[in-house]
């Protein structure tokens, strides 16, 4: 399983991560490059990050914190320091180093697949444990998901709130043995504001009991 100028005024200074070739490789920055070039020399020592490219859905958002430039730094405070724009080129790069090794160590591959099957559990489970509980054991954990900042860090932190609440002891801690636990309660949050979202368009009341919290939430935040 894989996953997966110069002008008429000469040459003009251009940033990291915005030139490509004719070829079509994007030109990253030195110390990016050098990153990079361990992680294909050594893949085995970069387990973690490369099945967080893997299953985190926003994997340049993440808590990881990689050796590249003179101290480990994480991938967004990178991504702003080394113009890594798009993004998306960083992240296929490294996703193509994934797809070799892959080939290359069957025991990878079997950790690949056995984070699959986690995270399809989970996500299973949370499906039908939501059908299970009902609204009313799940309002709180759905106003969260809906009324919290819709970013990576925010997903994680509902996720990681949620899970005990929504999901198995013994599947909790699973995920949280995981090598990519923070990449799988991200996506559990981002499901429960997508549920939260879907509810809304089914539930008057449920939408109507939204509204009110959120004006409430921004009548506190006022106060504060």
């Amino acid at each position: 399983m894989y996953l997966h100028r110069q002008d008429a005024f000469g040459q003009v200074p251009m940033s990291y991560g915005s030139f490509a070739d004719p070829l079509g490789a994007t030109q990253f920055a030195p110390e990016v490059e050098e990153f990079l070039k361990q992680v294909r020399k050594r893949p085995g020592n970069f387990r973690k990050l490369l099945l967080m490219v893997t299953f985190h859905p926003d994997p340049i958002s993440s808590q990881l914190r990689l050796p590249i430039g003179p101290r480990p730094i994480y991938l967004i405070d990178a991504s702003l320091l080394y113009n890594l724009q798009p993004p998306g080129d960083f992240l296929d790069a490294l996703r193509r180093i994934r797809d070799d090794f892959q080939k290359q160590d069957p025991r990878f591959n079997q950790q690949v697949d056995a984070e699959l099957q986690l995270r399809n559990e989970m996500m299973t489970t949370a499906g039908e444990r939501a059908r299970r509980l009902g609204h009313s054991t799940l309002t709180p954990i759905l106003l969260d998901a809906l009324l919290e900042n819709n970013f990576s860090l925010f997903h994680f932190q509902v996720g990681l709130a949620a899970a005990p609440k929504i999901l198995p002891a013994s599947l909790v801690q699973r995920i949280t043995n995981s090598n990519v636990s923070e990449a799988h309660l991200t996506n559990l949050g981002r499901w429960l504001r997508r549920y939260g979202e879907v509810l809304q368009t089914k539930e008057p009341a449920f939408k109507a009991l939204v509204e009110r919290e959120r004006k409430r939430r921004q009548q506190k935040a006022k106060r504060l």
